[in-house]
Order: C-alpha cells, then structure tokens, then sequence
C-alpha cells in the first residue's frame, strides 16, 4: 500500500481553513488493485472496529480517503459529528517511508476544542492504526509535519442500524416519539442541569448539560441496544423522582399516576424501581427472583430477576450515555461484570458487548 502511495498515487493539494494537504485523485485504483486485496482488508478492519466498539458494523458500507502531509500540512481541532449520511466510526492508518522519517506530524485526541493536560498525543507512527468513535466531542487534529512525508488512508464505517440515533452522537429528539417529548418539556426537564455524578478530574460536578440531553441519549441507547419501548420509555424518565433518592426530581411520588398515565404501568413502575431500589443490597434468592430493599425500608422487596435486570440496564444505559466522561474504579468494573455476568440471559446481547467494550479497556 505505502509503495502505491508512494509511487502511483496522484496527490492533489488541498487547503481550507480547516487543514493544509494532500489528497488522492485515483484511490479507486488502489481499493481494486488484485496485489493489495483491499475488499478483505476493509472486512478484517471492520470486524476489528465491532470487537473495539461493541458495536455492529455494515459490513458492505464502506469509504476510504487518502492523504499525503508534506513539511508545513496540518489539520486544525475540529470534530465530526454523524449525521445523515456521514460515518460513525472511522479508522485511520497512518504510513511513513523509510528513507523520509517524520518528523512532527503528531495525531492529538482531544477532550475539547480546546487544549487540555488530558489530551492523548499519538506521534507519528508507521503501520498504526486508531480507531476512532464520531461524536459531538470526537475532537482531533494533526499537527504540522516538520519534515519527511506523512501518509494516511482514512476508512469510514457505519454502525448498524443506519439511523440517526447512533452511540456517542449528539442526543436527537427525532429519536423519541413526540407525545414523549411534550411530557418531557412538561416536567421541566430543559431546564434542569445534568450533574455528572460519576465525572472525574477537572470536570467532576460540571453542570455543562440540560438533563432532556442526558435523558434523550439514554432513551436512545436503550433503542440501539433493541430493547422494547416500555424499557425506552422509562429510560426517558429514568431519573424523573429522583436518582436513587438524591438529585433533582421532576415529579413528586405522590404523583406517579401522572407519568403512569403519560408512558404506561410497567415502563413508569420501572422509573420507580430505578429511583427507590437500593441497588447495593439486590440477593438472587431460588426462583429467578431477586431480593433487594427500597432505600429508607428495612425489609427486602421481592422483585422478578428480569425486573431487576432491566433496572440494572437503565442505570448501566444512564453510565453508558455519559462515557468517555465517566471513569470506574477498579472496584466498579469488577462490579459492572458480575452483574452482567449475573443477569447475562436476560439482557440483550448487544448492551452487554458494548459495555464491556467502553468500561473495561
């Protein structure tokens, strides 16, 4: 591929406020060159990204650019969110000839669009490969190559299913049903701001977010990991009385027949769970039922282990719609993986896979 590049490859300059570089006019000779076999590479790639991302990937949808960066090419911080047609999740491949080290060049991932002390800089490196999730907060750049030739071919992927409600994408309304978001709005839920209770670091109790942010991304996860629409629904409302007793409300107990009448009985008694369960103190007892305590009682409740699991995976969604922002100790992940060990058949596949993915790196 890098003596392709190198060698037939026709570049064309590029400049924009954004980046100064090269582009590959004839990539298409390459991707249908029979020496590469480029068709079983992109398909290898891609079942690499599913194991990195816990995500199901189209296998036949793919793009792929070129780039070729000389002394003084650069690429500014910017990030690329998904939307319509445009990819989730992209591969870049970085390549360098031998006799033309490079120097500068650097990839940063970036916490924000601007610099921070937990930047990640990645120098640059023939044959590596970063994968990379695109987002609202996907921020990234390359900095200016200082000598040699600094070569990348860019793949792009799409997750399935091809919806606008993709993981780790700014949260939709066009994701929820409209009669939902009026409830929402009615409970003041724009208004209210979203504390990151498991932030660490410098943005630990940052109140950047409206909680309709949180709770519309929530909603959204639960759908891409193909859950009903109870369980979507009162992953909406999650935190509507309150997160496990503490937090903002948005409804009083005393009014639970309000949201019951508004999303239904079982996805409201499950808001309720979510918020009144005492989570820490759950015991699977003899058939199939768990025995956990509501927070201020002292005797246990019995509840039906797929009840249980589904509150589990409510605040596993709610954690999940916060990462990479979030970071477990040690003690939290071993935690995480005994439960989805404990309640594996009753939860979707999909859900378990992607968190292990983005919780035990």
């Amino acid at each position: 591929m890098l003596r392709w590049l190198e060698r037939d490859a026709l570049w064309l300059a590029e400049r924009s406020p954004l980046y100064e570089q090269h582009r590959c006019g004839n990539l298409l000779d390459l991707l249908f060159s029979a020496d590469i076999r480029m068709g079983v590479l992109l398909s290898r790639i891609a079942g690499q990204a599913e194991q990195v991302f816990g995500r199901a990937i189209e296998p036949r949808r793919v793009e792929a650019s070129a780039h070729k960066q000389v002394a003084g090419n650069y690429v500014r911080t910017h990030t690329d969110v998904p939307h319509g047609l445009t990819e989730t999740h992209r591969v870049l491949i970085t390549l360098e000839a031998s006799a033309t080290p490079v120097t500068g060049g650097e990839l940063v991932l970036q916490k924000s669009e601007l610099p921070t002390p937990r930047d990640i800089v990645l120098p640059h490196r023939h044959d590596r490969a970063v994968f990379m999730e695109l987002s609202d907060r996907s921020y990234h750049s390359v900095r200016p190559v200082l000598s040699g030739v600094r070569y990348s071919l860019v793949l792009s992927y799409w997750a399935t299913p091809t919806s606008a409600c993709y993981l780790g994408q700014r949260p939709s309304p066009a994701c929820v049903p409209t009669r939902l978001l009026h409830v929402l709005e009615g409970l003041g839920a724009h208004d209210v701001p979203h504390l990151r209770r498991h932030a660490k670091g410098p943005d630990q109790g940052s109140r950047l977010r409206r909680l309709s942010d949180h709770l519309v991304g929530t909603y959204r996860i639960l759908r891409d990991w193909g859950c009903d629409t109870d369980v979507c629904a009162a992953g909406l409302f999650h935190g509507a009385y309150g997160p496990l007793g503490a937090g903002t409300a948005l409804l009083s107990l005393e009014n639970r027949n309000t949201l019951r009448e508004a999303i239904g009985t079982r996805a409201e008694e499950l808001v309720y769970l979510y918020s009144a369960l005492d989570r820490s103190s759950d015991r699977l007892l003899p058939g199939s039922v768990v025995g956990a305590r509501l927070l201020g009682a002292e005797k246990p409740l019995h509840v039906e282990a797929g009840v249980a699991a589904t509150v589990f995976l409510l605040a596993w969604a709610s954690l999940r719609e916060q990462a990479p922002d979030v970071t477990l100790s040690p003690g939290q992940v071993e935690e995480l993986l005994a439960r989805l060990e404990l309640f594996d058949a009753l939860i979707p596949d999909r859900a378990a896979r992607d968190l292990r993915a983005a919780f035990t790196r």
